[in-house]
């Protein structure tokens, strides 16, 4: 839950990985997550947060250097997150912010969005 119910004005940086629910209920602030310096893979296929992150965020700013798990913003209202990809059920029930994907994406991509 790094980064859960942060506030505006608050950022976290973190360089390596987030377990899951990063983000959870984003509430203005900026959460930052890349992968350190002297690893190489491709950010389009190393994992670098688990599942459910920025879960019920209602606003705020989120940027992954790597995919995320299954159910990447559900229930997003409000926070602009940009991610190299994500597993299955990403977006779902999301009804207001911006969410860019810049790879791939699982099955079930923003079901239920309005």
């Amino acid at each position: 839950s790094f980064g859960a119910f942060l506030a505006r004005g608050v950022s976290l940086y973190l360089t390596g990985d987030g377990n899951d629910y990063v983000g959870k209920g984003l509430s203005g602030g900026r959460v930052v997550v890349k992968q350190p310096v002297n690893v190489k893979r491709d950010p389009a296929r190393n994992i670098i947060v688990g599942n459910t992150v920025l879960y019920g965020a209602i606003a705020g700013e989120a940027y992954f250097q790597g995919v995320a798990g299954e159910r990447f913003a559900v229930r997003n209202s409000g926070a602009v997150a940009v991610v190299e990809g994500c597993g299955d059920h990403g977006c779902e029930y999301m009804t207001g912010g911006t969410v860019v994907v810049l790879g791939d994406t699982g099955r079930n991509f923003a079901a239920g969005m309005s």
